[in-house]
């Protein structure tokens, strides 16, 4: 038989992902601090051939979640970047380039 803890944990990565998914940062942290706990519970703790089979399928969903975050990041280093350039950039009189410190480009928006 499979420890409650063990698919209390499959359950909150599968939660951990659907908020991943919509973005919904204060569910994320929640199931993030509710997983971190039950990890800590389980730790040294010996496992039976079936709970050892359920390990491996958290791993894996464990691992797609951190590829989503990790996608998410990327993401928001990128927008970071191009809005950063669109809002520093200013053309000189010969064509180029300098940048500067950040501008708003209109108070409306």
């Amino acid at each position: 038989m499979v420890r409650k803890e063990l698919i209390e944990l499959k359950e909150t990565l599968e939660k951990e992902k659907r908020a991943l998914m919509k973005g919904a940062v204060e569910e994320i942290l929640k199931w993030a601090s509710y997983k971190a706990r039950l990890a800590n519970f389980l730790k040294d703790k010996d496992f039976t051939k079936e709970e050892q089979e359920m390990l491996k399928e958290i791993f894996q969903i464990n691992e797609k979640n951190k590829l989503i975050i990790q996608a998410g990041l990327n993401f928001v280093e990128e927008a970071y970047s191009f809005l950063s350039n669109m809002l520093c950039q200013q053309k000189t009189t010969y064509g180029k380039v300098s940048h500067q410190s950040p501008r708003v480009i209109s108070k409306s928006a």
